[in-house]
């Protein structure tokens, strides 16, 4: 399945071709609008800009339908010449007792009436009316009973229903992250990717893997010692993607020698939503969102409450078990709804063991897991516009290693030794909390419309207790060594936001801007230390010593760190009409690294040198989203992104002089430069009542790629000669192109019923410093399936194809080297309503047990022949899941 350059290049033309014919198309339909048609106004102004925008004409509504039984209420709105109304669902809200709905691009066109009224249609609502708000806007209002109506209310047009008070089933994706307001994906410039809590479920995800398992162009790295790791967007992971959790930055990702410490600080139990931005996205969120942003969030009391709205007081459990790993999960969570207060308290329990595979288990080293996290927020509101919230959240994650008996003769040991038993207790620690402030008005006549401000400490730790066993198998007095090591890593944080949007209109053009700034400081600090007994033959101890290998205990890979960050960010979403939008955006950035020397630090390398470091950069970019028409919208956008070396980068101090071949000392940097890159995309995208469909390409231009431990020669170190020399610097250019499509095609106008789902995710890096391929991309991946779905979603179940390809390798890697092969894997999910308040979740996974490889997993492998314990690498087998969840 490879896929190759110049067809690939041959179809990035073709779509950027028809995209500009589209362009040329729907201006070329503007310019020949009758005269006695109402054309779009010249913007005063704007004069050396001159754009013709193609102004869609207004939808008329000529009949209102009411459909009403106990539990449900629909109105269906039908239109002139079966067009489709342009449904914004994020332009529909609770306003006291009243559900109400802004339809754009829309007018009243019923005979002899100016609004549509009816009166008593159901016991829980007392009015419906239908109005023209403004000369192209529908305002929908339901007049509740004394309070929201609790039966389920929704617009329906073209036989697509749109739910005002439900959100078991939200028709339209609704995105926060892309660009700091609540806009549809579809309209928004970048690639966006949102799942939220329903899909998690219903995908049964027990890990951050799990929740990406059917995203194109995304991957999760992990390590078997260590767990996941990373999260790769478009062949970038690592640090150059930010992770945020409520808006708080996740610890960054470690490495040095073994030792691996990933980013999976998170419980997926815990989540809301998920929402991942493609692409840099540095003019909103500064440094790290090199790659992308993966912006967790959690739930909160209104998202329980809404599942029982007639009750005060909801409760919500759930069990999860999985066969290949043996795991269980359990999760409690209450909210409850006093006055203007609202709490939840919530709790997460995960244990499992070591995940099998096809064949080869005999290879797959022993584990077990325990997690424990618990979210606890409390929320009052001052008003129908504005809230104080308090969350705090404790994670804890204790993994325990133990080496098959099968590969442990092959651990790297002293010499004349073997390795006979390790293991390694990995303990991992987060601890959050934050106060928050939020105002949102969309109604406000002042100049600020929403405001936001939050102020958080976050403090997370890792803790490794590692003991190797080593047995003789020459001469010698010392018969056995037992090594007892304890490395830690913390990271704390103190920081804050302030976020503000104003809506304004400048000659009659509406603006949106939003603007704020960002600051934080994080400590990181690193020690390892251990101790090396030594016994006789007798097995009496002869030794115990604090110098093991080339360490002399206790001693820090980088000095202690103090990071702090600015930014201070505007964006302004500016519509030029209802069809065209134009969203510039611009960041300022400033970065601060103190480091503090201590004796530990010198410890084991005495010349260690460790410098500070200060820089800042400006972020901009600019974007767009044309709607030629209410079914089809054009995007585009070029953004800026960098990422400024981190702590472990610049400073690093360590020297091994003890090695018999290989002695080195690694170099402290103070002159790094950031990372930065350049980012054009462009997208076309669909929303028919029965089919949907994205499709983006996308170029991205990399600088100064920091290569860690670069090669810079040698030394004579402490009258040693020909000492390798090794220093983080900026080394690489690089760039990525592709495409990533979805779609899905329902056989029914309804929401129920079979369809056609599919995605595909397509990325090709070159590392134009050395004109080979960039490794770090994941091969071409398409899923496709199909999906049913019963009348009012009582039952569903997918059957899911995911085909992944061979990834693109350098040429110069020796002839027997491993090179991955692609896989085909198929699941089947499904789940059932056994009552509303009840629901079943069951999967069956690897339906064909096949023994397949992620390449994110065997990466590190590719520079040599497979090893003998390759099956170790290997994903599970056939497994089931299953999960039952009681709301109440």
């Amino acid at each position: 399945m490879k896929f190759h350059p110049i067809l690939f290049k041959n179809a990035a033309f073709l779509l950027l071709s028809i995209s500009i014919s589209l362009l040329f198309a729907e201006l070329a339909i503007a310019e020949n609008i009758p005269h006695n048609l109402e054309r779009p106004t010249k913007v005063k102004g704007l004069k050396p800009l001159d754009l013709k925008i193609a102004q869609a004409s207004p939808v008329q509504v000529t009949r209102v339908q009411i459909n009403s039984s106990n539990s449900k209420l629909e109105i269906i709105l039908e239109a002139l010449e079966g067009r489709s109304l342009q449904i914004d669902t994020s332009k529909f809200r609770i306003e006291g007792n009243n559900l109400v709905a802004d339809i754009p691009n829309a007018v009243l066109a019923i005979p002899d009436m100016q609004e549509f009224s009816t009166a008593n249609p159901t016991a829980e609502i007392s009015k419906i009316n239908i109005t023209q708000l403004d000369v192209s806007t529908l305002r929908v209002n339901v007049f509740g009973n004394g309070k929201p109506p609790t039966q389920e209310v929704s617009l329906k047009t073209q036989g697509q229903p749109f739910s005002l008070n439900r959100d078991d089933e939200p028709e339209e994706e609704i995105t926060v992250t892309g660009t700091r307001t609540a806009r549809p994906t579809r309209l928004t410039p970048g690639s966006i990717a949102v799942i939220d809590a329903d899909k998690i479920d219903q995908n049964l995800s027990q890990d951050l893997r799990d929740v990406f398992r059917y995203e194109p162009n995304i991957s999760v790295g992990n390590n078997r010692r260590y767990g996941l790791q990373d999260i790769n967007i478009r062949g970038l992971g690592g640090n150059r993607v930010l992770i945020l959790n409520d808006g708080i930055r996740l610890p960054t990702q470690f490495s040095f020698g073994t030792s691996s410490l990933g980013r999976d600080y998170v419980d997926i139990e815990s989540l809301q939503r998920v929402e991942v931005v493609r692409g840099p996205a540095s003019a909103l969120y500064g440094s790290d969102a090199l790659g992308g942003v993966v912006s967790f969030r959690t739930i909160d009391p209104e998202d329980l409450l809404k599942k029982r709205p007639d009750q005060s007081v909801v409760t919500s459990l759930s069990t999860n078990v999985e066969t290949s790993d043996r795991s269980f999960t359990n999760t409690a969570a209450i909210a409850f709804r006093d006055g203007n207060f609202e709490g939840l308290l919530g709790y997460t329990r995960r244990d499992g063991a070591e995940v099998r595979v096809p064949t080869g288990n005999e290879f797959v080293d022993s584990r077990s897991n325990a997690r424990n996290n618990w979210l606890g927020k409390l929320v009052y509101r001052i008003d129908a516009t504005s809230k104080i919230g308090f969350a705090a959240e404790i994670f804890r994650n204790r993994d325990n290693f133990k080496v098959a008996p099968i590969t442990v003769a092959g651990l790297q040991s002293p010499t004349g030794f073997r390795g006979q038993d390790e293991a390694l207790d990995n303990n991992v620690s987060r601890d959050r909390f934050s106060i928050s402030y939020d105002f949102n008005d969309p109604n406000s006549t002042s100049f600020l419309t929403a405001a936001k401000a939050q102020i958080y400490y976050q403090n997370s730790n890792v803790e490794e207790i590692r003991t190797q066993d080593f047995v003789r198998t020459g001469a010698g007095v010392d018969r056995r060594r037992l090594r007892n090591l304890t490395n830690t890593f913390s990271d704390r944080l103190l920081g804050g936001e302030l976020e503000f949007q104003s809506r304004f209109k400048i000659d009659e053009i509406l603006n949106t801007l939003t603007y704020g700034i960002d600051i934080s400081s994080t400590r990181n600090e690193r020690v390892r230390n251990g101790t090396e007994n030594r016994f006789n033959a007798t097995g009496a101890n002869i030794l115990t010593t604090n110098v093991v290998g080339a360490d002399n205990f206790p001693v820090k890979d980088f000095p202690d760190s103090d990071t702090f960050r600015l930014g201070v960010y505007v964006q302004n979403a500016i519509d030029f009409s209802d069809t065209f939008t134009l969203i510039a955006g611009l960041r300022f950035d400033s970065y601060q690294l103190k480091t503090k020397i201590d004796e530990i630090y010198l410890r084991n390398s005495p010349s260690a040198s460790a410098a500070d470091f200060n820089d800042s950069a400006i972020s901009p970019s600019l974007g767009f989203v044309w709607q030629t028409s209410p079914e089809w919208t054009l995007t585009g956008r070029y953004a800026k992104g960098f990422r400024t070396p981190l702590y472990s980068e610049i400073n690093s101090g360590f020297t091994n002089l003890t090695s018999p071949t290989f002695r080195y000392q690694t170099l402290s940097n103070p002159n790094l430069k950031p990372e930065t890159s350049d980012t054009f995309e462009i997208g076309v995208r669909a929303n028919y009542p029965q089919f949907n469909f994205n499709l983006t390409g996308f170029y991205n231009s990399y600088s100064n790629f920091i290569e860690s431990f670069a090669s810079v020669g040698f030394a004579t170190v402490n009258g040693i000669p020909n000492v390798n020399l090794f220093q983080t610097q900026n080394v690489a250019k690089a760039s990525t192109y592709g495409i990533e499509l979805g779609s899905e095609y329902r056989f029914d106008p309804a929401n129920d019923g079979f369809s056609l789902i599919a995605a595909l995710g397509l990325t090709v890096g070159e590392n134009q410093t050395t004109n080979q391929p960039l490794e770090t991309v994941d091969p071409i991946k398409l899923v496709t399936g199909l999906r049913y779905r019963a009348p009012q979603s009582i039952w569903g179940a997918d059957l899911i194809a995911t085909f992944a390809g061979q990834p693109r390798l350098a040429s110069n890697r020796p002839a027997n080297a491993y090179t991955p092969q692609g896989y085909t894997v198929v699941d089947l999910t499904g789940f059932y309503k056994i009552t509303p308040q009840l629901t079943l979740n069951m999967g069956i996974f690897n339906l064909f047990n096949s023994q397949y490889f992620l390449y994110s997993d065997v990466r590190p492998l590719i520079t040599a022949p497979a090893p003998t314990d390759l099956a170790r690498f290997a994903q599970t087998g056939i497994s089931l899941r299953a999960g039952l969840t009681f709301v109440f």
